[in-house]
């Protein structure tokens, strides 16, 4: 197991300064967050919608309990 192995892929983003992300399914806003991808050897930020929360959406995902 290798250093990169224990951190997350994925965190939720700040909200400042980033446009509102909206479910496709419902329409609900869900919040950004930051992925990240490899480029020329090198991480990278890729920020895109995150999981629906609307516990009516067909596409909701439960919050991790940790």
């Amino acid at each position: 197991m290798t250093g990169h192995d224990q951190h997350p892929h994925q965190t939720v983003a700040p909200q400042a300064g980033h446009e509102q992300q909206f479910c496709p399914a419902c329409g609900s806003p869900v919040a950004r967050v930051v992925k990240r991808r490899k480029v020329l050897g090198a991480f990278v930020p890729a920020w895109g919608p995150g999981p629906c929360r609307n516990r009516d959406c067909p596409e909701y995902v439960a919050p991790d309990p940790s």
